[in-house]
């Protein structure tokens, strides 16, 4: 039997799966691309991925289906370099303003709408899923697009608010965007098997990063060095501090669950 994987298209998590794209394909896993909001709804979806890194907020919502697979995660320690809220004003006065969001995320816009009102304050403000840029005060972006801009400015707004780096300096913990999780009703064996994959990558691509910033220099249009400070801007297997964050993380959204649920709905 073939097991399915799904593969974020962001290359900060391209340790996972070097030893599949990379280092020789494997017959029996099938990765499925799609992006964090997408993955959570495929996660819904009866049979659809064996395991993926599954967006936070989309795992609180299918713990009956899912659990965790060997500690693994994307967590940030001290800034995330790829989710950003890009402004024309300063933060503090973004209440009732537009505030657009990229559809790829789930997790990312509630830690952005949990920052704003409880640690700047920011009141009424309008959030809109991928609006024109023209017609917001401030856009939230994440993954590659997010790097590519930080790097190079986000036309016609001034500020950039890394949310990872926010989340440290209100908290002083890391912060975990998605954990890898498998589906409970898969055979132990097959679960001891993603892990062993996984965790192996990992080792086996940090032998290899030089040759990989390169690559994913050239296609970013970054500097090589740019690519290896941003990875190891990551922690992938969950610490003690990852577990306290993360409670504390799901224990500060429970008043504004009902307005993103769990990032499947619309804002």
């Amino acid at each position: 039997m073939q097991l399915k994987l799904a593969r974020m298209p962001y290359i900060n998590v391209d340790p996972f799966y070097y030893a599949l794209e990379h280092a020789g394909k494997s017959p029996d896993i099938e990765l499925v691309s799609g992006y964090p909001r997408q993955i959570g709804r495929l996660a819904g979806t009866k049979d659809s991925i064996d395991a993926a890194p599954i967006s936070v907020m989309d795992f609180l919502n299918l713990q009956e289906s899912y659990e965790p697979l060997g500690r693994m995660c994307v967590a940030v320690k001290e800034k995330a370099g790829s989710v950003n809220l890009f402004t024309k004003i300063p933060v503090e006065e973004l209440g009732n303003r537009k505030i657009g969001i990229t559809s790829q995320t789930s997790t990312s816009r509630v830690l952005m709408h949990l920052i704003l009102e409880q640690r700047y304050g920011v009141k009424s403000a309008e959030y809109l899923d991928q609006p024109e840029q023209d017609d917001v005060d401030a856009y939230l972006l994440i993954g590659d697009n997010a790097l590519v801009h930080a790097h190079h400015g986000l036309k016609g707004f001034r500020y950039r608010y890394d949310l990872g780096e926010e989340w440290y300096k209100w908290t002083g913990l890391p912060f975990v965007f998605a954990l890898w999780a498998v589906r409970k009703a898969l055979p132990q064996k097959d679960k001891d098997y993603l892990t062993g994959v996984l965790s192996g990558s990992i080792d086996t691509f940090w032998q290899h990063e030089g040759e990989m910033a390169q690559t994913r220099a050239d296609e970013l249009l970054l500097s090589p060095g740019s690519i290896q400070d941003y990875w190891h801007l990551f922690i992938y297997h969950q610490t003690t501090a990852v577990d306290k964050s993360l409670e504390m993380f799901v224990n500060s959204i429970q008043d504004i669950k009902g307005v993103f649920a769990h990032g499947q709905e619309k804002i």
